[in-house]
């Protein structure tokens, strides 16, 4: 709850920051920019989810190299798969679901793919089970992701979910299978930068602003 109630502070403080240094008409974009942000993932929260995605930065929970629970935005989402292609043939992994953003866009764009959501901790996950039992093409494991990374996935979403020491064990783990990794938020690049991934920068700069990388295998 807390989390929820220090929003609004948060991005009042990002849109002062922005009139000292942009001014007033690119900070009235941000603000409308984020309004309408918050309304459209409210609807479409309600209508896949069922229920709002929360933040959960509790680190008694989120514990060994795991990262705390924060949703990516739907505009990000749509962004970023606007340059990442998905085949009827791809099977869509998101590691480190939580309550279901990314599961809830992808049910969104009207695809019929396997859908595996992974997530470690057992309240949220058994959560999510019920949530997405009405979709067929939609499975929730819990436990560990990297030791539940599903063989055929083909396409692996991360929204920063681990350390940097689980993101190099995770690297090692997906170098062996032909998959696509989209990375959003990527703080940690190291281990991909091994000679063995296509790396594709999708950052963008503007009246909102992200980081990401799509990685591909990188032929012999």
């Amino acid at each position: 709850m807390t989390a929820r109630i220090h929003d609004p502070f948060r991005y009042l403080g990002r849109a002062v920051a922005r009139l000292k240094t942009k001014g007033l008409a690119n900070t009235a974009r941000y603000i409308a920019h984020v309004v309408h942000e918050r309304f459209v993932s409210a609807i479409v929260d309600l209508r896949f989810g069922g229920r709002i995605c929360r933040t959960n930065l509790d680190g008694a929970v989120y514990t060994d190299g795991r990262h705390t629970m924060v949703h990516s935005h739907y505009h990000v989402l749509k962004d970023i798969f606007a340059q990442v292609p998905i085949s009827e043939q791809d099977v869509l992994v998101d590691v480190g679901c939580g309550e279901g953003r990314v599961i809830n866009f992808w049910l969104s764009r009207g695809l019929r793919n396997p859908i595996v959501g992974i997530e470690f901790v057992h309240n949220v996950a058994q959560r999510a089970k019920a949530r997405y039992s009405k979709y067929p093409n939609v499975s929730i494991v819990e436990g560990d992701a990297l030791s539940n990374l599903p063989e055929n996935g083909t396409i692996f979403f991360l929204y920063n979910p681990f350390s940097d020491e689980t993101v190099a064990s995770f690297e090692r783990i997906a170098r062996v299978r032909a998959a696509t990794i989209v990375y959003y938020n990527n703080n940690c690049m190291a281990p991909f930068e091994n000679g063995s991934w296509d790396i594709n920068p999708l950052d963008r700069n503007g009246i909102y602003e992200f980081r990401a990388a799509v990685m591909t295998k990188r032929a012999a």
